[in-house]
């Protein structure tokens, strides 16, 4: 089947956080089922080039107690990559483009989240691109901005997966200038009305679709197909070590560093509990002075973080939309998770969690993994959800 999928950023950059990890492993699955595929990426240097995929397969039958058999990967040709280039990837930090998407919002009642885009002159650009490539294809959208793009090229969309549901982190983190402008409100409306256009709406959270389902929206919950990683086996040295990984400035993230950095950590001083933490991703670099911290800052192989880590740690307490991309990454490379029961939820209210609702509770979770109380089999759940054995075709 030919098949236009419709992304917020290019997925061969992988520095540009979640959306286009779940995307990566999206497209492996389609490719996997024979699709013939091309992307649409809403941002993105102009022009076309290529996503590497590797077809990865077990090389044995895996038992139960085994170390994970090694994978086998062979590369495959890419798959195209086209945007029109001149929408901004980012414009917390530009003072100009804050303004011009300010005065637009106050003339066109659109949402923040959709005049970032539309405010800039390559929208157009990639909404043209969109329309010329979606010819004689059957078009997936993954993501708010995608949907956004399909709408204003007025193109069918056969199935849309929601990433998270916007409205609720509008409520839950826009700052005092945009609920002054009414953004949760403008959201609400904006997100209700673009998912009423997609024949099929899957969610990457299961709570996340109860949410869309109480509003009228139909939508199926699925699971993220996983690419475990060779290396840590379910018999190799662990290290005592705590890790984080993300972009510090994302406010989810910040609340999760606040709560790690501070209550957490006293919690561990109480329980007498000595372990380092090692700390990665864009603006962590900022809590290298950290009494546990011995790594901080950007890091080029996410490979390497996680053998420098024993133990991921997610404190995202409060209100949750979408799914964590970190747990599951984690997971992929043989390491568990400390994380909220809604997002547990979200991904698989039955895995190999560690559940922690408050900072208390994720010292003492901490505790019980350092003792060997609680050692969750995250890599046989990973290898459970590998692409060779998640088929992609709900989608199309």
């Amino acid at each position: 089947m030919r098949v236009c999928f419709v992304c917020t950023y290019p997925p061969d950059r992988a520095e540009l956080g979640g959306s286009g990890w779940v995307d990566r492993r999206l497209l492996t699955a389609l490719r996997a089922e024979g699709h013939e595929i091309e992307i649409v990426s809403v941002t993105g240097p102009p022009g076309e080039r290529s996503l590497p995929i590797d077809q990865t397969t077990p090389a044995a039958t895996l038992t139960t107690g085994s170390d994970s058999a090694p994978a086998t990967g062979v590369r495959t040709p890419g798959i195209p990559i086209r945007s029109a280039g001149r929408v901004p990837l980012e414009v917390r930090d530009d003072p100009g483009r804050l303004l011009r998407i300010a005065l637009g919002m106050l003339v066109s009642g659109e949402p923040y989240l959709s005049r970032k885009f539309t405010a800039f002159p390559g929208w157009s650009a990639a909404v043209s691109l969109l329309g010329e490539r979606a010819k004689g294809r059957r078009v997936i959208t993954s993501g708010w901005p995608g949907l956004l793009l399909a709408e204003h090229a007025d193109v069918d969309v056969v199935a849309h997966i929601a990433h998270n549901v916007e409205t609720v982190i509008a409520r839950e983190h826009s700052p005092r200038p945009l609920r002054l402008l009414g953004e949760a409100a403008r959201l609400g409306r904006a997100e209700r009305r673009l998912l009423a256009r997609p024949a099929g709406v899957y969610a990457l959270s299961r709570l996340d679709a109860e949410r869309l389902a109480a509003w009228g929206v139909p939508a199926q919950p699925i699971s993220v197909p996983l690419c475990p990683q060779p290396g840590r086996s379910r018999t190799s040295d662990v290290p005592a070590t705590i890790g984080f990984i993300g972009k510090a400035g994302w406010p989810p993230n910040a609340r999760a560093l606040e709560a790690l950095l501070g209550p957490v950590h006293d919690r561990l001083g109480e329980l007498d509990v000595r372990l380092d933490y090692v700390l990665a991703g864009r603006g962590t670099e900022a809590f290298a002075d950290h009494p546990r911290v011995r790594a901080a800052g950007p890091v080029d192989s996410v490979s390497d973080f996680y053998r420098r880590v024993g133990l991921a740690v997610i404190p995202r307490f409060g209100s949750a939309t979408g799914i964590s991309v970190k747990v599951l990454e984690a997971a992929e490379h043989g390491v568990a998770s400390v994380l909220p029961a809604a997002l547990a939820e979200a991904i698989d209210p039955a895995g190999p969690w560690l559940i922690a609702d408050d900072p208390v509770q994720t010292a003492d979770a901490i505790l019980r993994w350092r003792r060997g109380e609680h050692v969750p089999p995250v890599l046989s759940w990973a290898e459970s959800r590998a692409v060779w054995t998640t088929p992609a075709g709900l989608w199309c």
